[in-house]
């Protein structure tokens, strides 16, 4: 078996109902030279995915749930491809993602997309990225969402357990990069947000002021692969998050429906 390009991580928790669509916008890729390795997050069987092209892996699952970030872990270690695209069981790549994406990592060491948010029915909520052909750390600490890269497997570091652990993924590969890295806003990433989004639950509004103070501290202590010169500019992006994040808390607390993406849409144009 010829050694694929990109290797799409998925992980899979409760995903049995929907994870389907994600498997299939990956398998439409221009770029066929891929596999998808599915890690499921819990006892369930997802062998029915590999149904769905023979390019599909479909990992042993695991008796109670690690959460994403070692889900994420599990898969890598069983990916063969010489690049790294990671998209979650909610959401979709475009048919062009990886063709556009791939050469500029190639070339760039990681490249980014423009991360499209949008409703389950496919309503467009938002967009994030750059407005060149640059993205860099100012960028992120405006995004208020993950904007996936698209890196060699030889550089990658684990997902750590913590809050956001696709975002301080993302920085972590930007710095891997020298803190600029190339962006193709014509590749995208879409972001669907089911209705029982984790933003609505209390364990996540409860969370995000100690999950936030956790990844500050991380950065600051050299316990991530941000280098030492940037890390003044991701503990900023990481501010910005929090600061976005208590303001849609106290919105909720006092009444706000809004969901945390339409949240930060409506701030953002004010």
């Amino acid at each position: 078996m010829s050694t694929p390009v990109v290797s799409i991580i998925i992980a899979a928790y409760r995903a049995q109902g929907f994870i389907a669509d994600a498997v299939q916008s990956a398998c439409a890729q221009a770029l066929r030279e891929i596999e998808i390795v599915v890690a499921p997050d819990e006892p369930a069987d997802y062998g029915f995915l590999q149904q769905i092209d023979p390019r599909v892996r479909v990992l042993k699952g695991v008796p109670k749930p690690t959460g994403p970030g070692p889900a994420r872990n599990r898969a890598l270690e069983h990916a063969r491809g010489r690049f790294i695209a990671l998209l979650d069981a909610d959401d979709l790549f475009a048919p062009d993602y990886l063709s556009l994406l791939v050469p500029l990592a190639d070339a760039g060491g990681v490249a980014f997309g423009r991360t499209r948010i949008t409703d389950w029915s496919g309503r467009v909520v938002r967009e994030v990225g750059a407005r060149g052909g640059e993205i860099g750390f100012a960028d992120f600490a405006t995004a208020f969402a993950s904007l996936h890269a698209v890196v060699p497997r030889d550089v990658q570091r684990r997902w750590q357990d913590v809050l956001a652990e696709d975002v301080l993924f993302d920085l972590e590969s930007l710095s891997l990069g020298g803190g600029r890295a190339p962006f193709a806003g014509a590749a995208v990433y879409q972001l669907r947000q089911r209705p029982q989004s984790v933003t609505r639950g209390a364990m996540f509004l409860d969370g995000i002021g100690p999950g936030y103070d956790r990844l500050i501290a991380l950065v600051a202590a050299g316990e991530t692969s941000i280098a030492l010169a940037h890390r003044p500019s991701v503990i900023e992006v990481w501010r910005s998050w929090q600061a976005m994040n208590a303001r849609f808390v106290a919105a909720t607390a006092a009444g706000d429906r809004r969901d945390y993406q339409r949240f930060a849409a409506d701030a953002a144009a004010v």
